[in-house]
């Protein structure tokens, strides 16, 4: 998984360090995360606005071959060619493996205490495959679930959206 910006360049850890307010209690720390199925976006709420800190996006594959789509010759005569279908569709395999990379990513930076909070927008498969792939901690870490593909809006209705609900 590629990750830039700010997470790249920086420890997630030093990025969002634990503060206190004015009465020394701890300010909780909130990131929010859009995504599809070839990138996701990952936002700080800062006060009442949102900084992106970075996108996550999957390794560059190889073009499929030959071998890889299901196409074979027939060793008789080698004229004959064959074609089968995978069960999964090669993208769906993508945003499988994608999304559990990212859970795995989430699951550290949770464990290392870069976050308390997470509010996760994403289309309606990548929301459940995060599911799938998420630790019962991360889990925990939860407190919205938007089942909205986002990724796609621009900056300004993005933000309103996200803080509207990170305002809950």
């Amino acid at each position: 998984m590629q990750i830039t910006g700010r997470l790249a360049e920086e420890t997630p850890q030093n990025i969002d360090r634990p503060r206190l307010s004015a009465r020394h209690h701890k300010i909780v720390r909130v990131w929010i995360v859009v995504a599809d199925d070839h990138v996701a976006k990952v936002f700080r709420k800062n006060g009442k606005r949102l900084e992106c800190l970075g996108l996550a996006m999957p390794e560059k594959t190889a073009p499929p071959t030959n071998k890889s789509v299901g196409r074979v010759f027939s060793s008789f005569q080698g004229t004959i060619h064959h074609k089968y279908e995978p069960h999964v569709t090669r993208r769906h395999r993508q945003n499988i493996s994608f999304t559990r990379e990212l859970a795995q990513w989430l699951e550290k930076t949770f464990d290392d205490g870069a976050f308390d909070k997470l509010i996760i927008a994403a289309a309606p498969r990548t929301l459940g495959n995060l599911r799938k792939a998420s630790g019962k901690s991360l889990q925990a870490a939860i407190i919205s679930e938007i089942n909205k593909d986002l990724t796609g809006h621009p900056e300004d209705s993005l933000r309103k959206e996200l803080l509207k609900t990170a305002a809950r």
